[in-house]
């Protein structure tokens, strides 16, 4: 049963970022040949497609080995379903959005004093800024949601 579970994310997730990536690159490669000036480098697109294609592409090789030689596959399904390895897993995921949320302080604090006349007036200043409290609050907020849904779970059983 959690073999089917994984191998059915792995597929929404392939057809999403499949999905995302051709509209991205269909939609540069269409405002090139039409010389639509909607951002200023319509290449941008072109090149945000490639990160969701290369998830897509990572998502069906993993697919493809599984159903290939599902049983040398069972590893991955131990590593994905272990909850141990999944704490570990969060606990490392934890330690790199702290580090993260250090660096951009760092970045925000650095360019405010190393730029200061772009202070309230620059639209990165303000980018920095908005990116550095979404992080401070959204961490409260999830933590919030996960407290509420964890003992909406610990009360349904």
């Amino acid at each position: 049963m959690k073999n089917e579970k994984i191998v059915k994310e792995a597929k929404v997730i392939m057809g999403v970022t499949l999905f995302v990536g051709i509209v991205l690159l269909a939609v540069g490669l269409l405002f090139i040949q039409l010389d639509i000036n909607l951002i200023s480098n319509n290449k941008a697109l072109i090149g945000l497609s490639v990160l969701p294609l290369s998830v897509a592409f990572v998502y069906f090789i993993k697919l493809t080995r599984i159903k290939k030689s599902s049983k040398k596959m069972r590893s991955i399904f131990i590593k994905e379903n272990d909850e141990r390895l999944v704490a570990l897993n969060n606990e490392a995921d934890a330690k790199t959005f702290k580090l993260l949320k250090g660096a951009l302080f760092l970045t925000y604090c650095g360019y405010t004093f190393m730029v200061p006349e772009d202070v309230f007036k620059s639209v990165g200043w303000w980018i920095l800024l908005i990116i550095l409290l979404g992080s401070l609050f959204l961490q409260g907020m999830l933590r919030n949601a996960i407290c509420k849904a964890n003992s909406k779970d610990s009360n349904e059983e």
